[in-house]
């Protein structure tokens, strides 16, 4: 396997930031090109009209839809009407395909309309109404979560009076898509999602949603082992699918396997690169969520260089132009990044593309000046959308956490409380004083490095359930509440208490670097010998390809070298 370096140059938009001494030193890129026409599992959906030629087309989109390619499932499902334009079901599959229900993402009045285009529904089989029936109760009202549940009530009816694979699938993903984690009968709705894709896995180990929908029923903690054979699959399953090339990351990260993961992360980017490019898509199309999790693996493994390229690489996408709801992940991975390198000087710098207009943004154009360098997403208006709010959020706490980082007091009191003011408006979480105040403690302990006061603030943040790691968090970001708490406690000679909270971090993320190095350090200042040259072994091998110099990494061999 090619490391990274090789693989990232299909971007090519990088290259306006570089030096031409720099790209003539660059390996030439990896070319991939698209599977448009390749292997997306194999799906039987039966249909009563319909030519050959439109059926064709109408599978292959049930088949992209179970995995979440959504593009060409627009594509496949408009080519079966044009094949045949009396095929009512096609209007069916090109409306279904305007629904991201995973993502809670909906373009209802583009689906409503499709279904009135729909000829002879007169036509239609029992079976065939029920499915009609199941998309407008998904596409009635204008709450995504509401939408979601009056799904999951139209399929379990569909899947009673006509159980098959595609009921059974779909009844699946609906009920994973209308639970979140945290809600109380969420393991019982996993179970059952994962029950149903199970059985139709065993008599069809081709279809694409058997395999992804277990690993997103099995995507925790507890649950992971279970879906690896899943995960092994899925990808060869459906490798026309970028998507499918990612999923197996998910359960991969949740057993520490992080090379595994990041070659399917680095198969998923450089797949979608070659699709959009195919299509003539804009940078919203690519696989920007694997290429979040290759900054974020790369460093688990001891790759900084492998790290920064793909950093590199998303800001190059950003100042391509995304939407709003991207150039938020970009933010909040710029976040990340920092708390990894401790580089908190740096946050101007990378947060500098954000300048570069959103696709999304109406009240702005390509042509628009960009605003003065570290101004940006400060003083939101009262039109911004609430994707502009979110990303002015992610932009104010990675500003308020990089001051804090460089122990500017008076910065971090400034950023605070305009993060104060956007959580607020955005109603994000707890808006009470208390929390509010929690907030303030927490930030300006970390700027005085008031390490009593900062452990008192987590506590009572954790004591009242807020700012705790997000639930589902498959690949957890650069920082965690309570590894940070172990940090702390570690900080105060408390070594005993910080191993323990170390080994709770490893119990949910296994091979997690700098958990393992703080559990390492922190078992050896509580005299356990032979606890800590454990850890230790155990980075030497995670970092077995690391990069010279990667902090830790020599602390690390010299520790199992004695």
């Amino acid at each position: 396997m090619l490391r990274w370096c090789s693989l990232i140059l299909v971007l090519t938009a990088c290259s306006k930031s570089t030096s031409s001494e720099q790209q003539q030193q660059q390996p030439p890129p990896k070319v991939v090109q698209p599977d448009t026409a390749g292997a997306l599992g194999t799906v039987s959906f039966a249909v009563t009209d319909g030519s050959p030629e439109a059926r064709g087309h109408f599978a292959r989109g049930i088949a992209a839809l179970h995995s979440f390619w959504y593009d060409e499932a627009v594509r496949e499902f408009q080519a079966a009407i044009e094949a045949d334009p009396t095929m009512p079901m096609a209007y069916w599959g090109a409306a279904m395909s305007r629904c991201k229900l995973y993502w809670h993402e909906d373009d209802v009045e583009a689906a409503r309309a499709l279904l009135q285009k729909m000829p002879t529904p007169e036509k239609l089989s029992p079976r065939e109404r029920a499915w009609v029936s199941a998309l407008n109760a998904l596409l009635s009202g204008r709450n995504p979560g509401e939408s979601r549940k009056r799904f999951v009530a139209a399929m379990e009816a569909l899947h009673a009076k006509f159980p098959d694979d595609e009921s059974a699938t779909f009844l699946a993903v609906a009920l994973l898509s209308a639970s979140r984690p945290g809600d109380p009968d969420d393991l019982a709705v996993r179970k059952r999602a994962g029950e149903l894709a199970r059985g139709v896995f065993q008599h069809n180990p081709d279809h694409p949603g058997a395999a992804h929908y277990f690993i997103h029923a099995y995507d925790t903690p507890e649950l992971a082992p279970e879906a690896l054979s899943f995960a092994k699959a899925y990808a060869k399953i459906a490798p026309a699918a970028f998507h499918a090339r990612h999923m197996p990351a998910h359960i991969f990260a949740r057993l520490g396997m992080w090379k595994e993961a990041i070659e399917s992360c680095q198969s998923a980017w450089a797949a979608s690169i070659a699709s959009a490019e195919h299509d003539k898509l804009s940078a919203d199309h690519y696989d920007l969520h694997s290429l979040n999790w290759l900054v974020e693996m790369s460093f688990e493994r001891g790759h900084r260089k492998d790290a920064d390229a793909a950093l590199a690489l998303y800001q190059g996408a950003v100042r391509q132009g995304l939407s709003h709801q991207q150039r938020e992940q970009y933010a909040i991975q710029v976040t990340s990044y920092l708390a990894r390198t401790g580089e908190w000087k740096r946050v101007d710098e990378l947060l500098a593309p954000l300048d570069t207009p959103a696709t999304d943004d109406p009240a702005r154009t390509p042509t628009t000046p960009p605003a003065e360098p570290g101004s940006t997403h400060c003083a939101p208006s009262p039109a911004s959308s609430p994707t502009a709010l979110l990303e002015q959020l992610a932009v104010a706490d990675a500003r308020a956490r990089a001051a804090a980082g460089r122990h500017d007091v008076a910065a971090t009191k400034q950023r605070v409380e305009e993060l104060i003011a956007l959580r607020a408006q955005m109603q994000v979480g707890a808006n009470s004083a208390q929390a509010d105040e929690r907030r303030r403690r927490a930030f300006l302990a970390r700027a005085t490095g008031d390490d009593r006061t900062l452990l008192a603030a987590i506590r009572d943040a954790l004591a009242a359930g807020g700012d705790q790691e997000p639930p589902g968090e498959a690949n957890p970001r650069g920082y965690l509440v309570r590894e940070e708490l172990a940090d702390v406690l570690l900080r105060l000679g408390q070594a005993k208490e910080a191993a323990a909270e170390y080994d709770n971090v490893l119990a949910r993320h296994p091979g997690r670097g700098r958990a393992l190095l703080g559990a390492a350090r922190a078992l050896a200042k509580a005299g356990d010998a032979a606890g800590a040259r454990a850890r230790y072994q155990q980075l030497v091998a995670l970092w077995d390809s690391a990069d010279p110099g990667f902090p830790g990494l020599a602390e690390a061999r010299a520790a199992v070298a004695r």
